[in-house]
């Protein structure tokens, strides 16, 4: 060895090859064995309701309501917080939420639907804790129900806690720049022009005139809820909350589900829920919403 050293040769990745494969395939093995069962069953809670979203599943969770929706998903008493859209309480203000505001096709050429839902990231330490982001595309739709050219992405990002039977329990979840969302949604390069605040006004009373009738009647005429929601603030959906008409653009197609609780969301008082919201009370309220200590998304708790 005098005035030399032993230096081995690499190895080939032909003569590696076979003992390569064995060890990366035995390390998958392993870490498919490592991974508790209630990750993977949280995992996949996740991806069935965002799968639910999207056209035409959603449509017929919109036709039928919560009867089809599948059991255990959510739990009975679920609760969350979706910004910024606002807070929903029991498994009915939560299925309205997740299913009955995901997008339908109208119109030809039509507006976008949801017709993927790519769950990109997903984490879960505890079986009663997770958070997940998915991205939703949104397309056209053709007329045999096929999908047509991409439009935009409706990215979300959520905690979730989970009951013992691996329901959601509640949930905390956000939604970047929905304005800019909005309008490729609709078609249009800029949402928040004077013709298009007002096409949307129309819009929203021409609806609450079809499904807001008889007792849940909140405006007198097409005319005067024209006249009543001009009046208001006309609103950003970046901040939906408040008494202006983006929060009623939403309630309105909730009036189809319960008309009897939506229906005056939509109305000239906001019923209580398009209404003006301290930030602190729409945001911090985590006691109230979630009970307890208020801090739902930790393990061990």
């Amino acid at each position: 060895m005098s005035g030399s050293s032993i230096i081995s040769p690499p190895i080939s990745q032909t003569s590696m090859s076979p003992l390569w494969c064995v060890t990366v395939l035995a390390l998958a093995m392993l870490s498919v064995a490592l991974e508790p069962d209630w990750y993977k069953r949280n995992k996949e809670t996740i991806q069935k309701i965002y799968d639910l979203t999207v056209f035409p599943k959603n449509a017929v969770i919109i036709s039928e309501g919560a009867s089809a929706v599948p059991e255990g998903l959510f739990n009975a008493n679920t609760t969350g917080r979706i910004t910024p859209v606002g807070e929903f309480f029991g498994f009915q203000d939560s299925i309205e939420y997740f299913f009955g505001l995901a997008p339908l096709p109208r119109g030809f050429p039509p507006n976008g639907a949801i017709t993927n839902a790519t769950l990109v990231q997903f984490t879960s330490g505890c079986a009663e804790v997770a958070a997940s982001t998915v991205y939703l595309t949104v397309s056209t739709i053709n007329r045999d129900n096929s999908t047509g050219p991409y439009i935009t992405t409706l990215k979300q990002t959520a905690f979730w806690r989970f009951d013992n039977t691996g329901a959601v329990l509640k949930y905390e979840a956000w939604i970047p720049s929905l304005d800019r969302f909005v309008g490729p949604l609709n078609g249009v390069l800029d949402f928040y022009t004077p013709a298009n605040m007002n096409n949307t006004i129309l819009g929203v009373c021409a609806q609450q005139a079809q499904t807001c009738v008889g007792n849940n009647t909140v405006y007198n005429s097409v005319p005067d809820c024209v006249q009543a929601l001009a009046a208001k603030p006309f609103g950003r959906y970046d901040e939906a909350w408040g008494d202006n008409v983006v929060c009623r653009t939403i309630h309105v197609l909730l009036t189809k589900f319960r008309p009897e609780v939506h229906c005056p969301h939509v109305g000239p008082t906001g019923g209580g829920k398009c209404i003006d919201v301290e930030y602190n009370d729409a945001f911090f309220n985590d006691k109230f919403l979630f009970g307890g200590s208020g801090e739902p998304f930790n393990c061990n708790l």
